[in-house]
C-alpha cells in the first residue's frame, strides 16, 4: 500500500506542508461522503468496499493526511435502494462533504448523480456504467467512473469465449435493471464484432429465485456459452439452477459476480465458471500485490474487485484534493482529476481527461476462473 501513498508524500514534501518528515494528520477533517450498499442484496460487494475505505483513510492519515488535515470517509448504507442513496447524498453534501463516492449498484449511483450534478459536487462511482458520465449531451463534468466500462468488460469476456472457449453462439441472461440491460447490449455488440451469434437473450427480476422459464428457453437454444450479467447472489442461484437443469456449457459473468460470497452459493456448480476482473489475483503487479496483502492481513478475507474499486477511488479523490490546493469545490476537484495525469491503482492505470472520465482501458481487464471456491486470473 505504501507505493500508492508516494504521491501524497511527494506533494506534501513539495509544498513544505510538514517539513522534511511526514507526521500523522491533525485538525479539522476533510470529509468525503461514501454511499454504498453494506446491507441488502449487494452487501457482498459493499462490505469489502467499506473495509477498503477504512484502510485508505488509515494509511493516508498516517502519512500526514491532505495538507496536514485528516481525510475522513463518512460511510453510510443505502441498503441497495436508489431513493435512499439520493437522500443520503443530499444529507452528506448538506453536512459539508466535499465529494461523494457512490456506489455499489448502478441504480444507486444514478440516483446519487441527480443530487451531485445539481449541487455541482464531484462524484466518483464504482460500477461499469459509463452512460452515467458519457451522456447524450456530452461529458458530465463532475462525474468520474472508478471501474472498467461495460463495453471494455464485454469485449474482454466475449473475446475470451470466442478465442479460448471456441464458442460460436451465446445466450445472454441478465438482470432486467439498468446495469444488466446496458451490459446485455454491450455484450451483443461485442458478439457481433467477434462473429458470435446470440441465440437467446433472457432477463430476470433482480429479486428472482426461480429462473426455470428463462433457463429452459436457453437450453432449447443450445448455446456454446452463457453470458451471465447480474450482481452477487441472484446470478449465483441462477447458475445452480442452470446446472440442475443440465446446462453444462461454460458460464461467463461480468465483474459483479466476482466475490467469495457468489462462489459460496454456487458451490459444486462452479465448473466452467468465469468472470472478468480488474484485479489480477494470480500475477499481481507490485501495487495490486500490496493492496491484496494489506486487505487479507486486516480482514482475513480476499480483496474482491469492487473492494479494489473502493481502494482506487479513495486514493484518486485524495490525489485530487492534494492537487486542488485547498479549493474543494466541484469544478476545482473535477479539473484536478482531469489534469493530474496517470494514477497506477489496484484496478489498473487511471488517466482521466476532459473527454474521458473512465480512465481505464481494455488492457486493465483480466479473465478469472473459479476453482474450489477461489477466483484465479488466467490471462
Amino acid at each position: 500500500m505504501h507505493a500508492r501513498l508516494s504521491f501524497i508524500v511527494a506533494v506534501v514534501a513539495a509544498l513544505s506542508i510538514t517539513g522534511s518528515s511526514v507526521v500523522s494528520a491533525a485538525g479539522e477533517p476533510i470529509v468525503v461522503g461514501v454511499v454504498i450498499s453494506t446491507s441488502g442484496p449487494s452487501a457482498p460487494l459493499g462490505v469489502p468496499q467499506k473495509n477498503a475505505f477504512a484502510l485508505v483513510e488509515r494509511d493516508i492519515n498516517a502519512k500526514g493526511g491532505i495538507g496536514g488535515r485528516p481525510l475522513h470517509f463518512e460511510i453510510v448504507d443505502d441498503e441497495a435502494k436508489p431513493d435512499v442513496a439520493a437522500q443520503l447524498a443530499q444529507q452528506l453534501i448538506g453536512k459539508g462533504a466535499v465529494a461523494i463516492i457512490c456506489g455499489t449498484r448502478t441504480a444507486t449511483s444514478a440516483a446519487a448523480t441527480r443530487v451531485t450534478v445539481g449541487a455541482n459536487v464531484v462524484q466518483l462511482f464504482l460500477t461499469p456504467s459509463t452512460e452515467l458520465w458519457k451522456t447524450p449531451k456530452g461529458v458530465a463534468k463532475t462525474l468520474f467512473q472508478v471501474a472498467s466500462a461495460s463495453d471494455d468488460e464485454a469485449h474482454a469476456y466475449v473475446a475470451f469465449a470466442h478465442d479460448k472457449l471456441k464458442a460460436k453462439t451465446m445466450a445472454i441472461v441478465h438482470d432486467e435493471n439498468q446495469y444488466g440491460t446496458v451490459a446485455a447490449s454491450a455484450t451483443e455488440a461485442a458478439g457481433k464484432e467477434n462473429g458470435m451469434t446470440v441465440v437467446a437473450n433472457e432477463s430476470y427480476p433482480g429479486d428472482a429465485t426461480d429462473f426455470t422459464p428463462q433457463l429452459l428457453r436457453v437450453k432449447a437454444a443450445k448455446p456454446d456459452v452463457i453470458m451471465l450479467l447480474g450482481a452477487t447472489n441472484t446470478p449465483a442461484l441462477l447458475t445452480v439452477q442452470a446446472r440442475t437443469l443440465g446446462l453444462r456449457m461454460p458460464v461467463v459473468g461480468s465483474s459483479a459476480i466476482l466475490s467469495p460470497a457468489f462462489l459460496r452459493v454456487v458451490g459444486p456448480a462452479e465448473d466452467q465458471l468465469y468472470a472478468v476482473s480488474n484485479l489480477d489475483f494470480t500475477n499481481p503487479d507490485a501495487v495490486s500485490k500490496a493492496a491484496i496483502a494489506e486487505y487479507v492481513a486486516a480482514y482475513h478475507a480476499p480483496l474482491v474487485g469492487f473492494g479494489g474499486f473502493a481502494d482506487d477511488s479513495g486514493y484518486l479523490i485524495a490525489k485530487a484534493l492534494v492537487k486542488a490546493h485547498g479549493k474543494f469545490d466541484g469544478p476545482s476537484l473535477a479539473a484536478a482529476l482531469e489534469t493530474m495525469g496517470p494514477y497506477h491503482g489496484t484496478s489498473g492505470v487511471f488517466h482521466y481527461t476532459a473527454t474521458d472520465h473512465n480512465g481505464l482501458s481494455q488492457k486493465d481487464v483480466h479473465i478469472a476462473v473459479a476453482r474450489k471456491g477461489v477466483w484465479y486470473t488466467i490471462d
